[in-house]
This record gives structure tokens, sequence and C-alpha cells, in this order.
């Protein structure tokens, strides 16, 4: 159920018009853009077909970052939830993994095609590919923790004392 509400949670966001979703109004009433300019770094950024100079439009860079970090968050969730789905079924972890990778790259496409049909919303494959970047990030992270708790849960070898 906890994966449903989040698949839902995520076509809520992707069927919301840009417009409806920018940050840059909020920073815009609450920031100077010179003070903005003086904090983020003088790079470049070339995304899809957008070409984003930070100190120029700091607030755009901004949200940029600030929206692929939701792309990376939402989908690292959707990637644990996935997983901890898939434990009933697929009891070998080396199978879950994939599966689970498999079940969010399905999703991150669809979620993709959705926006297609959403007012000021482009998709994009390299959207697809920050979603599975989130989820893959979630089973490296929940790999490391299932081994270190394997590792601590071990009965250690006593040494015997001469």
């Amino acid at each position: 159920m906890p994966l449903v509400l989040w698949l839902l949670l995520i076509f809520d966001f992707s069927s919301q018009p840009y417009s409806k979703q920018s940050i840059i109004p909020f920073m815009k009433a609450h920031i100077e853009k010179s003070q903005l300019q003086q904090i983020v770094p003088d790079v470049t950024v070339r995304y899809n077909h957008s070409v984003i100079h930070a100190k120029e439009d700091p607030y755009r860079f901004v949200e940029f970052l600030f929206r692929k970090g939701a792309h990376l968050f939402m989908y690292f969730m959707l990637g644990l939830l996935a997983h901890l789905l898939l434990v009933p079924w697929i009891r070998t972890l080396m199978l879950r993994v994939p599966g689970a990778l498999l079940i969010v790259a399905v999703f991150a496409s669809l979620d993709e095609w959705n926006q297609s049909f959403t007012g000021d919303r482009t998709p994009t494959p390299l959207d697809v590919m920050v979603d599975i970047s989130g989820a893959v990030i979630g089973q490296v992270l929940l790999l490391v923790v299932i081994a270190i708790y394997r590792r601590l849960k071990r009965p250690r070898l006593r040494t015997a004392s001469r």
C-alpha cells in the first residue's frame, strides 16, 4: 500500500504544470538576486536543450538543483518501496535489486510520458536517467545497510585463551 501511495504522489506531481510547481516566485520574494549570485558557483549547466548560467540566472539554477534533487529523492524512496514489495516473492537479494530497478524504470518512463500531456512540462529521457539514478543510490545504500547488519549479527569467533 505505501508503494501505491508513493506512485500516486509522483503521478500527482507530474500532472501539475510547471508554473504551479516553480519555486522561483517564492525565491524572488524572499532572496535578493545579488545575494543569491554570491552564493551560487560560477558554473554553466547544460541539460536537455537548456543552458543555465548560475551567476546570470541564479533563481533558475537553484530551481534546477531543487527539481533534480526532488527527482532523486522521490525515486530513491520508490526504489526502496519497490524492493520491500518484492520481498515476499523474490527471496534472493540480488534478484530483488534489479526487480526494484525495473519497476522504477517502467514507472519513471510512464511518468515522463504523462508529463507530455501536462502544460508547461517537457518530458525527457534524461529525467528517466535521473530517476533511475535515485533508485540505484537507494539500492546501493540498502545493500550496504544489509551487509553491515549481517556482519554485526554474525556470531564472532572467540579466541581461546592459553
